[in-house]
């Protein structure tokens, strides 16, 4: 199977499931650990991740795990991952969380932080199941997907921005929203991904991650037939030496009338001759697109939440649905 045809929970069998169980990979990271830790089911192995960082790439042959690592982690070098066994991420766990905060990467911090406060909450409406999803060759990118509680089950695909950070450029909010809106009018695009969603959720559940009776034993059927987009932006203040808030800046990257209280329109609306965000999607007025604003920031403290337990709920935001 190669990479573009690569499918969540292929080849973590109930040999592998049963290994990493066993495991101090399961134990003592992740069992100990829940509060930062998050499980992403992948082509044939388990991700852990801290601060969205994956912190161990294990795979399983008939006898044995293999963790691998980046050795920015436990040496601070750079290059190929290099093995690591599950005493050595035992011992090196500190250090691996000490050098994965020191890289200051604030959008990805906050994604963890996201996506663990909501499913720590059995009163949020929705469950995150996966990080950080993106496959080689297809459109649809998306940092967190969250199914909810309720049937017929439905699928938010989620793009987050902290503050006026990578709002324009190559991976910018417009090259977002057409990814997103590619994914949206592709032939099975959304089809394929329900089968990856049952198969991470059977996956999950063997893999010993607490997850929602209702959504236990998930089928294609029970999920509904559209996805739902989202932007979420955390921070939405004015920064030292900026002018505008992140949703006057993408106001600017996306719609000609200033609206949101937009101080400057963006020469990327014209420059590139791809037009306003109707433009974009070719003003398709069932394109499924939400925007959902917060002042909330990370905390001082490692340790802290950002406040936010249910992570599309209107209350915690400015909710903006786009009019036509």
């Amino acid at each position: 199977m190669g990479k573009q045809d690569s499918f969540r929970g292929y080849g973590i069998d109930q040999n592998f499931v049963d290994k990493f169980k066993a495991s101090d990979f399961y134990k003592e990271i992740y069992v100990k650990h829940k509060d930062n830790i998050i499980i992403g089911v992948r082509d044939g192995y388990i991700n852990l991740y801290y601060n969205c960082d994956s912190i161990a790439k294990i795979s399983c042959n008939t006898r044995s795990l293999k963790g691998e690592i980046s050795p920015y982690y436990i040496n601070n070098e750079r290059g190929n991952r290099k093995n690591i066994s599950e005493s050595e991420i035992v011992q090196y766990y500190e250090d691996i969380k000490r050098r994965s905060d020191d890289r200051k990467k604030l959008e990805k911090q906050a994604q963890a932080r996201l996506f663990i406060e909501n499913n720590n909450n059995p009163n949020s409406e929705w469950f995150c199941i996966d990080i950080e999803y993106a496959k080689t060759g297809q459109h649809g990118r998306f940092d967190i997907i969250a199914l909810s509680k309720r049937s017929p089950h439905k699928v938010a695909l989620i793009e987050l921005k902290y503050g006026n950070h990578a709002l324009g450029g190559d991976s910018g909010i417009r090259e977002h929203i057409k990814d997103f809106y590619t994914f949206f009018t592709g032939v099975d695009s959304f089809n394929n991904l329900k089968s990856e969603l049952v198969s991470i959720i059977g996956k999950l559940e063997k893999l010993g991650v607490d997850l929602p009776v209702s959504l236990q034993g998930l089928e294609e059927e029970g999920i509904a037939p559209i996805p739902l987009f989202y932007i979420i932006v955390l921070n939405n203040n004015i920064e030292l030496g900026k002018n505008s808030t992140p949703k006057q800046t993408i106001s600017g990257y996306l719609f000609k009338d200033k609206r949101w209280g937009c101080k400057r329109i963006s020469t990327l609306i014209k420059k590139r001759g791809e037009g306003d965000y109707f433009e974009l999607i070719n003003n398709d007025k069932s394109f499924p697109l939400t925007f959902l604003f917060s002042k909330s920031t990370l905390p001082n403290s490692n340790s802290g939440n950002i406040g936010i337990s249910d992570i599309l709920n209107e209350k915690f935001y400015d909710k903006e649905i786009i009019s036509f």
